[in-house]
């Protein structure tokens, strides 16, 4: 039996009655709110959100770690297969894939309307990440992503994708 999924916004767990979870009622604008927090994971990847009214703006910081960039020595196609294809992304989502001690991370942060519900910040979320989706899928033809299922010890570089060592080349 599958395990029901859950996702909580303020204390309240959805489904919830998405238009009457505004965090700001009418007239009371000026009000700052404190920042939310919550996680999420789309595509085997863990992606943890923040948002925060700075009294001007509802800013959302959005990221997810997508998983390792192999050494040069662990697997060079595969190195140079996952710059191609942040390259590419980065040239058409804009500068969403950086890569950072070592590790390829995916974020986005943007600007919310108010009043903010929990279908704004869903909406957000769903917005910056389908686009990137396909440049998820290629990554992980490369990468094993970090909460897919996996034998412990097991590399995350796919097996196509890792060096062949040097004493089988020779036998």
């Amino acid at each position: 039996m599958s395990e029901p999924k859950t996702l909580k916004f303020g204390g309240q767990t959805l489904p919830i009655d998405l238009a009457a979870f505004v965090s700001v009622e009418a007239g009371a604008l000026s009000r700052k709110l404190a920042p939310i927090k919550f996680d999420f994971v789309y595509a085997d990847i863990r992606f943890v959100c923040r948002c925060e009214d700075t009294g001007e703006i509802l800013a959302l910081k959005l990221i997810g770690d997508v998983g390792p960039l192999p050494f040069t020595a662990e697997s060079p196609h595969g190195r140079m297969a996952l710059n191609a294809i942040i390259d590419e992304a980065n040239s058409v989502l804009g500068p969403v894939f950086k890569i950072g001690r070592g590790r390829i991370l995916l974020g986005h942060d943007c600007t919310l309307p108010r009043p903010l519900t929990a279908t704004v910040l869903v909406a957000a979320a769903a917005a910056f990440l389908v686009p990137a989706r396909p440049y998820l899928d290629l990554i992980a033809e490369v990468i094993r992503p970090p909460l897919a299922p996996s034998k412990p010890g097991e590399s995350s570089v796919r097996p196509g994708w890792r060096r062949v060592p040097v004493k089988a080349v020779r036998n």
